[in-house]
C-alpha cells in the first residue's frame, strides 16, 4: 500500500505538459504562442496555441491528426506516441486555448 502511495505522490500531474515540453516546446514556445526558440529558424511561424483564430474550427481530432501525421508544407513533422500519450497532449493543449 505504501509503495501505490508513494508512485501516486511522485507521478506526473500533467503528463500532458511533460510531452509538450519534451516534443512541442521548442518551436511552439513555453505558453504555447509559437514563439519557441526553434521558431526563428523555420521559414513559417509555428501555430499560436492562445490565438483565437488558431481555435476557430480546431478539433481534438484535427490536432491528434496533425500531432501523428505532421502538417504538409510546413516544418510540422509528426509524432508517434501512445494513445495515453497523445489524449494528454491533446488535453493540455487544449488548455492553452484563450478563455474570452
Amino acid at each position: 500500500m505504501l509503495a501505490l502511495l508513494l508512485g501516486l505522490a511522485f507521478a506526473d500531474p500533467n503528463p500532458g505538459q511533460a510531452t509538450y515540453v519534451a516534443k512541442c516546446q521548442a518551436c511552439h514556445g513555453p505558453q504555447g504562442k509559437g514563439d519557441g526558440p526553434a521558431a526563428r529558424a523555420l521559414p513559417k511561424p509555428p501555430r499560436d496555441f492562445t490565438s483565437p483564430e488558431f481555435w476557430a474550427g480546431q478539433t481534438s481530432e484535427k490536432l491528434r491528426s496533425t500531432i501523428t501525421t505532421g502538417k504538409p508544407g510546413s516544418a510540422m513533422r509528426g509524432f508517434k506516441m501512445s494513445e495515453t500519450q497523445l489524449d494528454a497532449l491533446v488535453t493540455y493543449i487544449e488548455s492553452l486555448r484563450p478563455t474570452d
